[in-house]
């Protein structure tokens, strides 16, 4: 699972078997190692929450999702989930998508795995990632 961060905007990235991972147990985990302390984001469905939502604790960003958009969303050809969550200095955007393969090889390609990617149903476009 990737990871973005701009402004007030999260973006996660899954691959194939994070999304079949998120249907079965619910969650997707990922962590980065910064020497001798860890930074998490977890991705979680949650049948308890009635909209995306994102949460900040001690060196990790929970993201919850309605269990029954998760479930809609994986098994349809839909590429995303979206959702807004109300801040102090305006809406925290939060964007959730099946990773798709690129289109033009990569020139960092030695950074990701695009093995597990979803199949990009648009080859004629051109953009980068």
């Amino acid at each position: 699972m990737k990871l973005r961060i701009r402004g007030n905007a999260l973006r996660l990235r899954l691959q194939r078997q994070e999304v079949q991972g998120l249907v079965e147990t619910g969650k997707v985990v990922e962590a980065t190692c910064f020497g001798d302390e860890n930074f998490v984001y977890t991705l979680e469905s949650d049948d308890h929450t009635t909209a995306i939502r994102a949460e900040l604790e001690a060196r990790s960003i929970r993201i919850r999702v309605p269990e029954n958009q998760v479930m809609i969303w994986a098994k349809s050809d839909e590429i995303s989930l979206y959702g807004e969550q109300p801040t102090s200095t305006g809406p925290l955007k939060i964007l959730i998508e099946k990773d798709l393969a690129c289109i033009k090889p990569r020139t960092s390609a030695q950074w990701e795995d695009e093995s597990d990617a979803f199949p990009n149903p648009n080859p004629s476009c051109g953009g980068n990632s």
